[in-house]
């Protein structure tokens, strides 16, 4: 083959395959086409995250409140018996402060317990809420299983007393007294944990630090919450009413009698009427 006819195809090859100069040159718009693609595909990815952060910030929750079943309930109005004895002086506590909350006292040894009254916070005055301990620490009076702490308005009785300290002669010893009724005949045995101690409505308590052979009076109030039991005792009565039928009873009318008129409840019967005949 003539050497010309090769060189002729080499030279036609390289003008195929592009200059060297073409090959030198960078694909910036290929690469410029790859980082369009990663910028967007990246900010669609952030886009999408702070979307689903959005969705999840504003999903509310909705929280069910179960209304308080156990007494005492929102509406319930209950009065116990209060009073402290320090040595055989029976005195009742002062008049509540706060005369808004769930559980108050106005001095008279009646403790008034009605959630109701305490509004948006009468929850916290309702059933297992509603503890002889809640209404003391308002107070500013402590129960321990040792010892009775008094407020201040209480003068010369206020501060604390232990077991063992001196009741006159006497050692003293603190005894929380339970009547279940203003009737019952005697205190339940004294009461350990006293301030977790629940209310029944009517009863009656007694903080007492005296020595063990003294006998404990009953609540200065006693009176006062038997009357409140026995005004919200009420007697229902039925009256039965008694219907009467009055019978009207028939009336016959025989032939030529003249016209009668009858009453209700009687049968009126009229005879014939005579006739008088005259002979000429």
């Amino acid at each position: 083959m003539p050497r010309d006819s090769i060189g002729r195809r080499v030279a036609r090859a390289a003008s195929i395959g592009g200059s060297r100069s073409y090959r030198s040159r960078t694909p910036y718009g290929w690469y410029g086409i790859v980082l369009a693609v990663c910028v967007i595909g990246l900010a669609l990815i952030v886009f999408s995250r702070h979307e689903r952060e959005q969705a999840a910030s504003t999903t509310s929750t909705t929280t069910t409140t179960v209304p308080n079943t156990t007494p005492p309930t929102l509406t319930d109005h209950w009065q116990v018996a209060l009073s402290v004895d320090v040595c055989g002086k029976v005195v009742n506590l002062p008049r509540s402060a706060n005369q808004s909350s769930g559980i108050i006292t106005t001095g008279t040894g009646v403790v008034d317990i009605w959630p109701l009254r305490a509004g948006t916070n009468a929850a916290e005055f309702e059933g297992a809420n509603a503890t002889l301990g809640k209404f003391l620490s308002a107070e500013g009076v402590n129960v321990t299983n040792t010892s009775l702490t008094l407020p201040s308005p209480l003068g010369k009785l206020a501060g604390t007393y232990d077991n063992g300290g001196k009741c006159g002669s006497k050692p003293g010893y603190l005894q929380v007294l339970i009547w279940t009724s203003p009737t019952a005949a005697s205190p339940l045995p004294s009461a350990t944990n006293a301030m977790a101690l629940p209310y029944a409505d009517g009863e009656m308590f007694m903080l007492a630090f005296v020595p063990k052979t003294t006998s404990v009076p009953r609540p200065l109030a006693r009176e006062q919450v038997a009357a409140f039991l026995k005004s919200q005792t009420t007697t229902t009565t039925t009256s039965t009413s008694t219907t009467s039928t009055t019978i009207v009873g028939p009336t016959t009318t025989k032939p030529g009698s003249a016209t009668t008129t009858t009453k209700p409840g009687s049968t009126t019967t009229t005879k014939p009427a005579s006739t008088t005949s005259s002979t000429g």
